[in-house]
């Protein structure tokens, strides 16, 4: 068994032990990877994958992948006709002129819906951005979402601070942001927009993942634990 494979079994495991009561999907992000190396994880059962820059996905996947492809990275305003042509989804969807553009673009190829997720900067690191994890901030931008009849909000993807170092505090505080985020997550569920299904919760990272299906994580998005250090 290849170290791509065995990586992959051993993320499964580590699941299927820690018995959630909900689905998890494994987004291998792609980010320097090459195609082969791509290409093997989707062969030995990732669900989905993610890369950070439209330019350098759109020059891998020429034929496209056989499972979902999604962009977890920042869209610029120039990109944006691009994304929608390449990606099944944006999950990173972090400002409302973003999402105008969007929306303009779809409809003057009269388009059907596109998936997108909301980008939540949950750490509100001024490195990141993204939608700040307060409840009448997301809620707010929701409402609203209606007057963009081409996006469908599929669900959130979350953004952490990684933990300064392995002291249980530094635990502590990223679990805590993960809780607060899967609470925040439920409660927009709970306004059953038709324009906002808000199905998946993107969370969780390499390092951190087993902590983000603890809080409710339905998609964690794995690099280097399946491809190792780059």
């Amino acid at each position: 068994m290849s170290v791509i494979a065995s990586n992959i079994q051993r993320i499964r495991d580590i699941i299927d032990r820690m018995h959630p009561d909900h689905a998890v999907a494994i987004m291998a992000v792609t980010k320097n990877r090459t195609r082969q190396e791509a290409d093997e994880a989707i062969n030995r059962g990732v669900d989905l994958v993610g890369e950070n820059r439209v330019q350098e996905s759109i020059a891998k996947w020429i034929p496209r992948p056989s499972v979902p492809l999604h962009l977890i990275g920042h869209l610029q305003t120039n990109k944006v006709k691009y994304a929608i042509d390449h990606f099944d989804a944006v999950d990173s969807l972090d400002s409302e002129k973003i999402a105008e553009q969007l929306n303009r673009r779809l409809a003057e190829q009269s388009r059907g819906t596109f998936k997108v997720m909301l980008q939540i900067n949950a750490g509100m690191e001024e490195s990141k951005t993204g939608f700040p994890p307060h409840c009448d901030v997301v809620r707010n931008f929701l409402l609203q979402a209606s007057k963009w009849p081409h996006l469908e909000f599929i669900g959130i993807m979350a953004l952490f601070p990684r933990a300064i170092d392995t002291s249980e505090q530094e635990k502590e505080k990223v679990r805590k942001l993960m809780k607060e985020t899967g609470e925040l997550w439920r409660m927009c569920q709970l306004e059953g927009f038709p324009w906002a299904p808000l199905t998946t919760l993107s969370m969780g990272m390499s390092e951190d993942y087993e902590w983000a299906i603890d809080a409710g994580s339905t998609l964690i998005r794995v690099g280097t634990s399946i491809f190792g250090p780059r």
